[in-house]
Parts: structure tokens; C-alpha cells; sequence
């Protein structure tokens, strides 16, 4: 990951390294809905959240499943996935494991900063990026 903001946005939890972009994509989306449950269960609104960070209306249901596909589909999401898409085309092979992984950061760090990842750290993180 270049950077901690992509580190926020692209990190995700899976047991083995992705072999695609899809899957990697699948996870940001299984993320993303875990994320916003933890939210709802803290007591927060994320619709409210997601309102004011992306600066964008929200009518759609109120379920984790309906809020996670507005997420995934609004346009400052889009623009991230197709940053990832372009670096997956030209993800080097020859880099060993553990950096791909972890995002070329120690593992420790990159752990702490995936469990300290909310909802509001995630849109903050989203509203400021910008596809290169």
C-alpha cells in the first residue's frame, strides 16, 4: 500500500493472499458491511455518516446490506476500486509474500491499524481520496 489512506481503504482481513482484483474487491465489500453493523451496534448513525463525508444524500433502506451496496457503488468508492483495479495490473510478482499481505508494513502495524479502523475513519479516509 503506498500509504496509510490506502492501507485504510484496501486492507482487509482474509486468511490467504487474493489471487484478483474481484476477490480483493469482494473482501473490501464484506468490509465495508462489517463496518457498518459495528457501527450501528456502537449506537451510531451511518447513514448520517456516510451523509456528511461524502457530502451526498442517502434514501435508500436502512438495512447493513442496502447502506454497504450505496457505499460500494457511490462515486468516490468507485473511483478507489479503480485505483486498486490499475494496481493489481501491475501488482509485482517477484515481491515476497509478507510484504503483499501486509501492504508492504510490518505485520503488527498493519493488524493494529486494520482493528482501529470505524465507519468515520473509514469515510473520512474516503472523502479525502483522490484516484491517481
Amino acid at each position: 500500500m503506498p500509504s496509510d489512506e490506502s492501507a485504510t481503504l484496501f486492507m482487509v482481513s482474509n486468511p490467504i493472499p487474493f489471487e484478483n482484483f474481484e476477490d480483493h474487491e469482494t473482501g473490501i465489500f464484506i468490509r465495508l458491511h462489517n463496518l457498518i453493523a459495528w457501527s450501528m451496534a456502537e449506537g451510531d448513525d451511518p447513514i448520517a455518516l456516510i451523509e456528511e463525508y461524502l457530502e451526498t444524500v442517502y434514501t435508500d433502506s436502512r438495512t447493513v446490506d442496502e447502506i454497504a451496496n450505496f457505499l460500494m457503488y457511490h462515486d468516490k468508492m468507485q473511483s478507489a476500486m479503480w485505483t486498486l483495479k490499475e494496481n493489481w495490473s501491475n501488482l509485482d510478482d517477484t515481491v515476497p509474500d509478507d510484504s503483499l499481505m501486509y501492504g508492504g508494513m510490518e505485520k503488527e502495524d498493519a493488524v493494529q491499524m486494520y482493528a482501529d479502523t470505524t465507519l468515520r475513519r473509514y469515510l473520512e479516509v474516503l472523502s479525502r481520496f483522490e484516484s491517481v
